[in-house]
C-alpha cells in the first residue's frame, strides 16, 4: 500500500547520499547521516504548501462558524423545498464569501499521512532490513539497492552504528562494534529532544483547540480530552520504545529532526495563518456562549450522577428505603430516555424530510441541466452548415467583378 510513496522517498534519500558522496566527498557514515536530515528537510519543505492549505482551511472554518451556526438554527425546522434550496444557496454564498473549500482541508491531510508513513518506512527498512545485518544481493527498498543498504548498515555516528538499538542482543551489538550502554548514552540527548519537541507540538495543538473549540461538537471536546491524555502518555511511550524496543539509532535521529521541524513550522506558520484569517469579535462572543452552554450541560450531568450516588448511599444506610429509591431512579431514567428518544425521533424526521427535499432539488437541477444540454445539441444540429467552396471552382465574387 505504501510502495508508491516509498519509491519517491527512497529516491530523495539516494539523491542526498549521492550529493554528499560525489560533490562534497564525504565518507559513507557522514553522507548517510546528512542524508537522513536532508530527507526530512526535503519532504517537509515539499509538504509546506499542503500544510498551509490545511491550516488556512481549518482557520476559515473556525471564522465562519458563528454565521454557519446561525444559518443552521434559522432553518433547523424548515424542511420545505423552498427553504432547503434557500439554505443551500445561503450556505454556498457563505463559503464563497470566506473562500472556503472543503477539499482544501481534507486532501492535504490525506496526502500527508501516507507520505509520512512512507518516510518512516524507508528509514525503518533501511535500519532494520528483514534479511538481517547481511543484505541479500536481490534486496531492494524502493530505489535503493542492496549495496546502498549494506553501506547504510555499516555507517556510524561517533562510533555508534545507525542500525544499532539499546535492546539489541549483545552478540549483534558486538558484530556492530558497540555496546548497549554506548548506544543508550548516544541516543539519550536526541531522545530527550524528540520528547520535548513532541510535547511542545501537542501543547500547541491543545492551546489552539482551547481557543477555537467547537463546543457544540461532543466529538471535538472528546478529541481535545484525548490529546491532553496523549500529552502525558506519548512521551512515556516514546522513551519506553526507544530504550526497550527495536528502534534503531537512525529512527531516533529521524524523530528528533522531524519533531523539531514540526515545532518550528508550527511556531512560524500558524501565526501567519492567524494574521491572514483573523477571528472577529463576534466569534469570541459566540464561543463564550457555546462554552457556557456546554459547561452547564456537563455540570448538570455531574450533579445528576452525584445525586444518584447520594441516594444510593442513603439506601445503604436505610435499607428499607431501597425499593422507593430504586423506583424513583428508574422512573427518572425512563423519563430522560423517553425525552431523549422523542428528541431523536424529531431530529430524525426533520433530517429525513430535509434529505427528501434536497434529493428532489438535485433531481430537478439534473433534469434541467440535461434539458439544457439537449437544447444546445438540437440547436447545434439544426443550424445551417456553410458548404465549403471547391478549390477548382471560380469565386462568385470575383466573377461578378470581372
Amino acid at each position: 500500500m505504501l510502495e508508491p510513496f516509498i519509491y519517491p522517498v527512497s529516491g530523495v534519500l539516494k539523491l542526498w547520499h549521492i550529493l554528499m558522496r560525489s560533490v562534497f566527498g564525504m565518507d559513507d557514515s557522514a553522507a548517510w547521516l546528512i542524508s537522513i536530515f536532508g530527507l526530512v528537510l526535503t519532504v517537509r519543505l515539499l509538504l509546506i504548501p499542503l500544510f498551509w492549505a490545511q491550516a488556512k482551511s481549518a482557520r476559515i472554518g473556525v471564522a465562519m462558524r458563528p454565521e454557519q451556526a446561525a444559518l443552521k438554527e434559522e432553518y433547523a425546522t424548515r424542511t420545505d423545498r423552498e427553504s432547503v434550496a434557500e439554505f443551500e444557496r445561503k450556505s454556498k454564498d457563505l463559503r464563497e464569501s470566506y473562500g472556503y473549500k472543503v477539499s482544501a482541508g481534507c486532501l492535504p491531510t490525506l496526502i500527508q499521512i501516507p507520505v509520512f508513513l512512507g518516510l518512516y518506512q524507508v528509514l525503518l527498512r533501511m535500519a532494520r532490513p528483514s534479511t538481517g545485518l547481511e543484505v541479500a544481493p536481490e534486496t531492494r527498498i524502493g530505489l535503493l539497492n542492496a549495496d546502498e543498504i549494506q553501506a547504510f548498515l555499516r555507517s556510524s555516528v561517533n562510533g555508534i552504528p545507525l542500525p544499532a538499538y539499546v535492546a539489541m542482543p549483545e552478540e549483534m551489538l558486538s558484530q556492530l562494534g558497540t555496546t548497549s550502554a554506548d548506544v543508550r548514552s548516544f541516543i539519550l540527548p536526541f531522545l530527550i529532544g524528540a520528547v520535548v519537541f513532541t510535547t511542545g507540538n501537542m501543547i500547541a495543538s491543545i492551546t489552539r483547540n482551547a481557543k477555537t473549540m467547537d463546543w457544540d461538537s461532543g466529538a471535538a471536546r472528546a478529541v481535545n480530552r484525548f490529546l491532553i491524555l496523549m500529552t502525558v502518555l506519548i512521551p512515556i511511550l516514546l522513551v519506553t520504545l526507544a530504550l526497550n524496543g527495536p528502534l534503531p539509532v537512525a529512527i531516533i535521529l529521524y524523530w528528533f529532526a522531524n519533531n523539531l521541524w514540526t515545532l518550528v513550522q508550527t511556531l512560524i506558520l500558524y501565526p501567519l495563518v492567524y494574521r491572514k484569517v483573523p477571528l472577529h469579535e463576534s466569534f469570541e462572543e459566540f464561543s463564550r456562549e457555546r462554552r457556557a452552554v456546554a459547561l452547564a450541560t456537563d455540570r448538570e450531568k455531574r450533579m445528576r450522577k452525584w445525586d444518584v450516588r447520594r441516594r444510593k448511599a442513603v439506601g445503604a444506610l436505610k435499607p428499607w428505603r431501597i425499593p422507593e429509591i430504586r423506583r424513583d431512579l428508574n422512573a427518572e431514567k425512563a423519563a430522560r430516555q423517553a425525552a431523549a428518544a422523542a428528541a431523536k425521533a424529531e431530529r430524525k424526521a426533520l433530517s429525513k424530510e430535509r434529505r427528501a427535499a434536497s434529493s428532489a432539488l438535485q433531481k430537478e437541477r439534473l433534469a434541467k441541466r440535461r434539458a439544457e444540454r439537449a437544447a444546445r445539441k438540437q440547436a447545434k444540429s439544426s443550424s445551417p452548415q456553410a458548404e465549403p467552396t471547391a478549390s477548382g471552382a471560380p469565386d462568385p465574387g470575383r466573377s461578378a467583378e470581372g
